[in-house]
């Protein structure tokens, strides 16, 4: 049971931290010694003490976040504890968890990730056009990461293809459109793919001593970046050499209430793409909205990346309090609200620059985002202060 739970949790995107606090908590409960070592591939336990201690290894697949994953393995340890279930039941359903995930249509998923790109783009303080544009490409994004989901190979060229063509279609929407801001364009189509939540979780890793699951998990969250980077730039030139050089258009932003608007429908984008309930709907909202106002709050203040320091005890604090009042992982509140903050499109922005050879920009854009990346990791660690976490998931 011990090995099944380990999997799914770590197959539901758990950093290596909280998987192995969880587990060693649910040892302490059964009374069973053990230690749990997790990677972002695979998971070493070894279960009892002296001659009788057993090792095992399963290999994980680096998986995606998934909420509703999460919350099922919360609820089958909480019914175990509470004895509703036995042992048996519990390994049961556990084994079978994957079965029970949220099955949303493979249409609505390509479209959350439409309505998330047009949410960000908003939020990038572009026009209508770039808005509209933004969600066509995000589409598009959505249909190349449901292929790569059904086919092995394609999954490993999904980043740098569909960057590719996402660069050629922004080109072309904006020579035959009035004009688009089609950088801002093509990043909010990317949003998705762009892992910004994986470098801050490298970071948080590597601040609690994980250093072997950190490092990997920044070096795979890098590669991603300059896949993705390397794509588009291949995407742009091709989009010049077909359509012009010609230079981005800046759009008037859309009014304020659309901004409010795209936070209550990009949080249900994001309960699509996190597999989450769709009971979860509120608190997802609410994390964005936290997120969202926090920030803008903080900025009359500070300047980043206290602004992302500040947001992030912010948020930490709220998942705790949810976590303790409704005895649900605090994931759920943090995770969409720390999406907001990442530095994904700081460290894209850099590598960009850098095939354009802008590279004091590109320096200063890398160096940026390493430091909202701390900031973030540091701001959640002392959210645990002010509020102790109830559960380490």
């Amino acid at each position: 049971m011990l090995i099944s739970i380990s999997k799914a949790i770590a197959e539901a995107g758990t950093p290596s931290h909280r998987l192995e606090a969880y587990m060693q908590v649910i040892l302490e409960k059964f009374n069973f010694s053990g230690q749990f070592v997790a990677f972002p591939t695979a998971i070493i336990a070894s279960i009892g003490e002296g001659d009788a201690q057993r090792t095992y290894m399963v290999k994980t697949k680096v998986g995606q976040i998934n909420l509703g994953t999460l919350q099922r393995i919360n609820g089958v340890i909480n019914d175990l504890e509470n004895n509703v279930i036995n042992i048996d039941t519990a390994i049961e359903t556990i084994r079978h968890i994957k079965d029970q995930e949220s099955k949303y249509p493979g249409w609505l998923v390509v479209l959350a990730f439409g309505i998330v790109g047009a949410g960000f783009s908003t939020l990038f303080s572009g026009g209508w056009l770039d808005v509209l544009s933004a969600f066509c490409l995000g589409i598009v994004t959505g249909i190349f990461a449901r292929t790569g989901d059904k086919y092995f190979h394609l999954s490993h060229v999904v980043a740098p293809f569909s960057a590719m063509v996402v660069g050629i279609l922004a080109i072309m929407i904006h020579h035959y459109s009035s004009g688009i801001n089609y950088v801002l364009v093509a990043l909010s189509g990317l949003i998705v793919l762009i892992p910004g939540l994986g470098i801050t979780i490298a970071m948080r890793e590597l601040s609690t001593d994980h250093l072997v699951s950190g490092s990997g998990r920044l070096a795979g969250a890098v590669t991603v970046l300059f896949l993705l980077s390397f794509g588009l730039a291949l995407g742009y030139l091709i989009g010049h050499r077909l359509f012009g050089d010609e230079a981005f258009t800046q759009s008037t932003p859309t009014p304020d209430w659309f901004r409010y608007l795209a936070i209550v429908i990009t949080s249900l984008a994001f309960t699509v793409i996190f597999k989450a309930r769709l009971a979860d709907v509120f608190w997802i909202f609410l994390s964005i909205a936290l997120a969202y106002t926090g920030s803008k709050l903080f900025k009359l203040w500070l300047d980043q990346p206290f602004i992302s320091l500040a947001t992030a005890v912010l948020i930490a604090t709220a998942g705790n309090v949810y976590s303790r009042i409704t005895d649900n992982p605090a994931s759920l509140m943090q995770i969409p609200g720390i999406i907001l903050l990442v530095p994904g499109s700081m460290g894209f922005n850099s590598l960009t620059a850098m095939y354009t050879h802008d590279t004091i920009t590109g320096v200063q854009a890398a160096f940026s985002a390493a430091l909202v990346a701390v900031a973030i990791s540091v701001g959640l660690l002392a959210g645990n202060l002010f509020v102790p976490p109830k559960k380490d998931l």
